[in-house]
Order: structure tokens, then C-alpha cells, then sequence
């Protein structure tokens, strides 16, 4: 029996039929694999896809295990509270309140999620991302825009760097959170699905 911990990215070998499956994304109503086989070998869909219950969906806490968010905010009662209920969730987490702080924390370790305030003092959140644009060195996997609201001017600036998401505030911690894996989720589908050919993902 093949036995899979639903973490996406996840890789089994089976090294008995040269076989390789590979968690390519997680929702509450299945697990989705892409697989690998030697051209004679053949491979059933109903024999590798897992239905699961909304009961036993993914928690959050899971999905965001591991992952390293960094939020730039000149709130710093909302980065507390961002910061302690995704800890809790499991995140790894660091903070910055100017824009220059957020390229500093870039830096010191590449982020998997940016969550920007373009207002930020010092830089503002367009200053970091043309920096993060001519620092490839220094991109995050996933680029979320926390904002007041939606400015045309601002949305015109931030067009020209990649953005992931645009997001207004108020939002809650669990709404960041939920957002957040749902993003991840994402970002690995395509990382996974870059390194699979054809006919080796399944619909």
C-alpha cells in the first residue's frame, strides 16, 4: 500500500517498477499526483488518486509548515498579530516596517511569501519590488499587496513587477492565512508541473 503524507511537493518512489509519484496539489475533496512510469508500464487514474473528506482536509497549520513569510507593515499592532497566528500555524516569520527593512530582511534570507503594504515608509512597497526585480537573487516564491484599499495610480505602479495577489484591508488573520496557503498551493502546482513532462501529469 502507498501511503502519502499530503504534503505538496511530496515525491514516492517506488523503486520495485521504477514508478515516482509526486503530490501536485491538495484541495478538502482529493489529492491531486502527477506520476512518473517507464513507457511499458501502466497506470490507472483510480489506482492512484486519493478522495478524502472534508472532515479530513489539509489544516491549516500543515499546509503552512516550513513556509517563511515575511510581512512589511508600518502597523506594527497588525505585523503582531499577523506574526503570532501564523507561528502558530506553523510559519516561520520576520518582519519589517520600512521598505528599506524589507529589502534587509530579503537579504538575510529569501522569503517564500512578501507581504507588501505599498505605503511603506522609506522605499515604499514599489521601491522593494524594482529592487526584488533587479535582484533575482532576493524574489519571494509568492508576492502578496496588502493595501488601503484600491488606488489606480498604485495599481499602476505595482503592473509593472510580478504580484501574485491584491489584497484590501481590513484582513483578518485567519482570512491571511487561509489566502496564504491557497497561494502556496498554487506556486507548487506550477514548480511541479514545470518539471513534469505531458504525459507524465495526470488531469
Amino acid at each position: 500500500m502507498l501511503v502519502l503524507t499530503r504534503k505538496i511537493g511530496e515525491k514516492i518512489l517506488v523503486p520495485q517498477c521504477q514508478l515516482s509519484v509526486t503530490v501536485l496539489g491538495i484541495t478538502p475533496s482529493r489529492v491531486r499526483l502527477g506520476v512518473s512510469a517507464p513507457v511499458g508500464l501502466a497506470v490507472h487514474r483510480e489506482g492512484v488518486e486519493k478522495r478524502i473528506s472534508t472532515k479530513d482536509s489539509l489544516p491549516v497549520g500543515e499546509t503552512l509548515m516550513s513556509a517563511h513569510v515575511l510581512i512589511a507593515d508600518p502597523d506594527r499592532f497588525l505585523l503582531a498579530s499577523y506574526s503570532r497566528h501564523l507561528r502558530e500555524r506553523g510559519a516561520t516569520v520576520s518582519t519589517a516596517t520600512t521598505g528599506l527593512e524589507c529589502v534587509e530582511r530579503l537579504r538575510d534570507a529569501v522569503a517564500d511569501v512578501l507581504v507588501l503594504e505599498p505605503s511603506l515608509p522609506w522605499g515604499g512597497g514599489d521601491g522593494v519590488l524594482a529592487v526584488v526585480h533587479e535582484e533575482p537573487a532576493l524574489r519571494p516564491t509568492v508576492v502578496m499587496i496588502l493595501a488601503q484599499g484600491r488606488n489606480r495610480s498604485l495599481l499602476y505602479r505595482l503592473s509593472w513587477f510580478k504580484v501574485d495577489d491584491y489584497q484590501t484591508k481590513p484582513l483578518t488573520a485567519d482570512g491571511l492565512a487561509a489566502r496564504i496557503c491557497t497561494l502556496l498551493s498554487s506556486a507548487s502546482d506550477r514548480a511541479v508541473f514545470a518539471q513534469l513532462t505531458p504525459n507524465e501529469a495526470l488531469p
